[in-house]
C-alpha cells in the first residue's frame, strides 16, 4: 500500500520537482485513485529522458501557442496551466494553445487548479478522428473532452465530459478481453451499429446532437483556431482562464454560484465535483509496484 501524498511526492521528484511536476504527478495519481488507470501512471509509458525541457515561462502573455510535441504531455499541460494562471491574473483573461500533445489524460485536475486560484478555468482537447457526427456514419472528430471549473471548497463545480459515451481506451480494453460493447455507442466500417469491439470504426456522440456539437466546439477551438487538427505530431489542447473580478464589477459571482448549486441540488441534480485527490486515500500494492517500476526506469539513467 502507498498513500497518495507519498505517491505524488515520489513521482513529482522523478518529473523534476517544482510546481508543474507536482501538478502533473497529482493528476496522474488521482486518475488511478478514481479507478481510471488508463489516464493514470500508465501515461508514464510516454515519458522519455530525452524529452524536451518545458518552455521558459517568460513574461505572461494574454494568448500564446506552444509546440509540445517533444515534451511529456501531462507535464506540458501542467506547466501551461501555471503560466496561464499568472497571465489571467495580469490581463483578466488569457488562453494558451498547445500542439503536438501525444496523450491527454483527465482535464479536470488542471481546470480545478485554476478554480482554486480564484479563476474560471476552461480546457478542451481534440484528437484523431474516432467519433462520427450526429446522424453520420464515419469518424470525423476525436472524443474531444471539454472541462470547466469555478468556485472553491464545497461550492466548487468541475465538469469534465467527452463528446462520446466511450473512449478509445474502452474499445482497446474490450478488444483485449473480448467483452461485448453496450448497444448504441459504436459503428463498424460500413456505418452499421455494432457491439463487437474488433469491428468498431467510429463511436457515436454522447446524447446525439448535444454530444456531437460539444465535440465540434472543441474541434473548432483546439483543432482549427489552435492548429491541432490534422497535426501528425499529436493533439491540440486549449486552456483558458479568466478572473470574474477583473472588471471591478460587484456581481457577487461566488454568491450566485452558491445559489445555483442550491437550486440545482434542491431540484434533484448532481453537482459535479470532477473527482479529487483525498489525502487519506491509499493505493493498492499493484499500483505501488507499477509506480516503482516507472520510477526505476525514470531515475536509472541518471544513476549510471
Amino acid at each position: 500500500m502507498i498513500t497518495t501524498p507519498t505517491a505524488v511526492a515520489k513521482l513529482s521528484a522523478a518529473l523534476g520537482d517544482g510546481s508543474a511536476a507536482t501538478l502533473a504527478a497529482s493528476a496522474l495519481v488521482e486518475a488511478d485513485v478514481l479507478g481510471l488507470p488508463r489516464f493514470g501512471i500508465a501515461m508514464l509509458d510516454e515519458w522519455s529522458a530525452d524529452a524536451a525541457p518545458l518552455p521558459a515561462a517568460g513574461e505572461p502573455q494574454a494568448i500564446s501557442w506552444r509546440d509540445c510535441s517533444a515534451c511529456f504531455a501531462p507535464l506540458a499541460v501542467a506547466s501551461a496551466t501555471l503560466d496561464l494562471e499568472a497571465a489571467a491574473r495580469q490581463f483578466g483573461l488569457a488562453a494558451v494553445f498547445l500542439r503536438g500533445i501525444r496523450g491527454v489524460g483527465r482535464l479536470a485536475p488542471f481546470v480545478r487548479h485554476l478554480a482554486d486560484a480564484g479563476l474560471v478555468g476552461l480546457a478542451g482537447a481534440e484528437g484523431p478522428p474516432f467519433v462520427a457526427p450526429h446522424g453520420g456514419t464515419k469518424a470525423v472528430i476525436g472524443t474531444n473532452p471539454l472541462a470547466i471549473a469555478m468556485g472553491r471548497g464545497g461550492g466548487r463545480i468541475v465538469i469534465d465530459v467527452a463528446s462520446s459515451s466511450a473512449t478509445m481506451a474502452d474499445i482497446r480494453n474490450a478488444r483485449a478481453t473480448g467483452q461485448p460493447l453496450p448497444a448504441g455507442i459504436a459503428l463498424d466500417a460500413k456505418g452499421r451499429p455494432t457491439s463487437i469491439a474488433a469491428e468498431v470504426a467510429a463511436l457515436l456522440p454522447r446524447g446525439g446532437q448535444v454530444g456531437s456539437l460539444l465535440g465540434l466546439v472543441v474541434e473548432l477551438i483546439a483543432g482549427v483556431a489552435g492548429g491541432g487538427r490534422g497535426d501528425p505530431k499529436g493533439r491540440g489542447v486549449v486552456l483558458l482562464a479568466f478572473d470574474p473580478a477583473a472588471a471591478g464589477e460587484t456581481i457577487d459571482w461566488q454568491g450566485k454560484l452558491a445559489g445555483l448549486k442550491s437550486d440545482w441540488t434542491t431540484g434533484g441534480g448532481h453537482w459535479p465535483r470532477g473527482g479529487g485527490l483525498p489525502t487519506e486515500a491509499t493505493l493498492d500494492p499493484d499500483f505501488a509496484r507499477r509506480l516503482d517500476a516507472h520510477l526505476d526506469r525514470m531515475t536509472s539513467r541518471g544513476n549510471r
